[in-house]
């Protein structure tokens, strides 16, 4: 998808075109300590046919990235801001939607939520629903058979996804109506049996967000900021923003620090220490989100054989919100037009990046190679 430049200037200033709510801070900040290397700014891969060293392609003019950031053993070992100012807040897109998986794990762990339970356990309202009988894992895992999958073609005309995600923004539907969110997302139909298909949708994101609210009672920016951001050394609020009708858009409209990201991320790896004095994230639900996949269903959607084409190699699958996770345990988490997470717990390596386009640079190839190339040299 192209972006205009209005719609890049949004990416940076999402609270003044929709409502939002405030995730918090708290505490003392955890400075991130620099230790640079040159390892990450002369990585180079082949991209059309030429060997690129990966400083010169994100700070070429015509690069779509805004920020990038690597952080190894919890030292930031390279950094670049081309389109941004370190301290400007950014929307993460669909890395967001780790939040929702994270939540749902953390409240696995507290026997608040059985994954194997269905929808209508947990939201009554969805009982003469499509997503009645689905299964939260088969949410979690983008397997849900209903017609949903977010791609180029759904985006547009009178899909059950199009009509969602205008209902997010309050616009009419393509047949002129104008649907509340859960009234869109409710009315998603079924395509096939659940748990076959990688299709990769966020309107499970949203779905799930919804769960998570029914069990606890809480809204989403509160339980983020209570359970992960208040305890994190975080620099800055981040923001989260709203649908009319007051939903969390927990699929794609959190907006931060770059360096926030980063602390995010650094919370699956060894590095939390040099963050909070309690582990926030588990070994347990580390464990989970890297074993909890299909390997069958991966290709069998559109995400999955891009990725495969993007990474150069084939992911064993996608898992609790995060699109692929690799044999080595490490996890990736793409957003629209060109956003960034990608986490390596094993080898203690965060790569961070926010963007205005997909295609122009291979960032999934260039990050998966440069952990592996920081591993190799330590």
């Amino acid at each position: 998808m192209n972006i205009t430049e209005s719609g890049a200037y949004s990416y940076f200033h999402l609270p003044e075109f929709l409502p939002h709510a405030l995730i918090t801070r708290d505490g003392p900040v955890a400075e991130l300590s620099r230790a640079p290397s040159q390892i990450v700014g002369d990585t180079s891969l082949s991209v059309n046919n030429k060997d690129i060293r990966f400083e010169d392609m994100i700070t070429s003019l015509d690069s779509p990235l805004q920020g990038v950031m690597v952080v190894k053993n919890g030292k930031v070992v390279f950094e670049k801001y081309p389109g941004m100012r370190r301290t400007d807040r950014h929307v993460w897109m669909s890395n967001a939607k780790v939040f929702a998986g994270l939540l749902i794990a953390m409240l696995e762990e507290e026997e608040k939520i059985d994954v194997q339970k269905t929808v209508s356990a947990y939201l009554d309202e969805t009982q003469k629903t499509a997503w009645a009988d689905i299964k939260v894992i088969d949410i979690l895992n983008m397997q849900t058979g209903l017609d949903l999958e977010e791609n180029p073609a759904s985006r547009s005309g009178n899909t059950p996804y199009n009509v969602f995600v205008r209902s997010e923004v309050g616009l009419p539907a393509p047949d002129g109506k104008t649907y509340t969110h859960n009234q869109a997302l409710y009315k998603i139909p079924k395509l096939r049996e659940p748990g076959e298909r990688f299709e990769y949708s966020s309107a499970n994101t949203q779905m799930l967000g919804l769960i998570i609210e029914a069990v606890t009672q809480k809204r989403l920016a509160e339980l983020i900021s209570e359970k992960i951001w208040m305890k994190s050394g975080m620099e800055g609020d981040a923001t989260l923003g709203l649908s009319p009708q007051g939903n969390g858009i927990i699929h794609g409209l959190i907006s931060s620090r770059l360096d926030d990201m980063a602390r995010f991320g650094m919370l699956f790896t060894p590095s939390w220490k040099l963050l909070s004095k309690e582990q926030i994230i588990s070994d347990a639900i580390i464990k989970k989100m890297q074993s909890s996949g299909t390997s069958d269903n991966f290709l069998k959607g559109s995400l999955g054989p891009r990725l495969t084409d993007e990474f150069r190699e084939q992911p064993l699958f996608n898992s609790y919100q995060w699109d692929a996770v690799f044999e080595d345990g490490d996890l990736y988490k793409s957003g629209m037009n060109g956003q960034g997470l990608y986490v390596s717990p094993t080898t203690d390596t965060v790569v961070v990046w926010f963007s205005t386009g997909f295609p122009e640079i291979p960032m999934e190839a260039f990050s998966r190679t440069i952990v592996q190339r920081l591993a190799d040299k330590t």
